[in-house]
């Protein structure tokens, strides 16, 4: 059983549909996945997952004790083995303390093969409640900048756990930024080892818009495949357009 956070340094860098669909290829791999969604902003997986009509609860339902974590817990449309916990804008601050939310995640690892957690904040919650940290960043002066400094607040929090990168909705040329040449000055700004590289896709956007799974011949699943396969510990090349 292994926990993925994917978390970035500020919004709007595709860290959902980054989850999304790494939790989907790892599901396509034959692992038992659960999404779990913990950010504090609107929820948004379940229009990803297809599950919109299906939510009687939430995780602060869970929180409050209002139900169990099973009976907020949903199959999506995108894989059979994919499941997903819905988040609310409220959700951390329904936990009692943070250990809490620390102890949920603990006791729904021992249920499924994988959970991918969408939006933890680790001003909050201990880094250390996981087991591997996917830092998302777009390849641009800001969105780098913040990222890098995310990462320093989660070591001095006492990070100790693999800390990875994606770089996320890479064009075909890539502008110039402050201070960076390529991806190995991305990846040396932030601190975290490079697992994959997502290139822009228009195919991507309609997908998560519209609850379908990725073209299986696209690079863009290929991508998702060989994030999904690396963080299970396997061998995998990076794609890079």
């Amino acid at each position: 059983m292994s926990i993925f956070a994917v978390t970035s340094g500020k919004g709007g860098v595709g860290k959902s549909s980054v989850s999304a669909y790494t939790a989907a290829a790892l599901a396509g791999l034959g692992k038992r996945t659960l999404l779990v969604e913990l950010g504090a902003e609107p929820r948004v997986l379940d229009i990803i997952a297809g599950t919109e009509k299906e939510i009687l609860f939430d995780i602060s339902d869970v929180a409050a004790n209002v139900c169990e974590p099973l009976d907020a817990i949903v199959q999506t449309k995108i894989d059979k083995n994919l499941f997903l916990l819905p988040g609310a804008p409220t959700a951390l601050e329904s936990f009692a303390n943070p250990e809490d939310a620390e102890k949920l995640l603990g006791d729904l690892a021992s249920c499924y093969d994988c959970i991918v957690a969408d939006g933890i904040d680790f001003g909050v919650i201990s880094p250390n409640a996981v087991d591997v940290i996917i830092n998302v960043t777009m390849p641009n002066s800001i969105s780098v900048r913040t990222c890098a400094a995310h990462v320093q607040m989660m070591r001095a929090r006492g990070a100790e756990k693999m800390m990875r990168l994606v770089i996320n909705a890479v064009p075909v040329n890539v502008m110039p930024m402050l201070g960076m040449q390529d991806f190995d000055d991305i990846i040396d700004q932030i601190g975290a080892q490079l697992l994959g590289v997502v290139p822009h896709s228009p195919i991507l956007q309609y997908c998560s818009n519209n609850t379908k799974p990725l073209d299986k011949d696209s690079m863009t699943a290929d991508v998702f495949d060989n994030i999904a396969a690396r963080l299970l510990g396997q061998n995998r090349r990076l794609l890079v357009r």
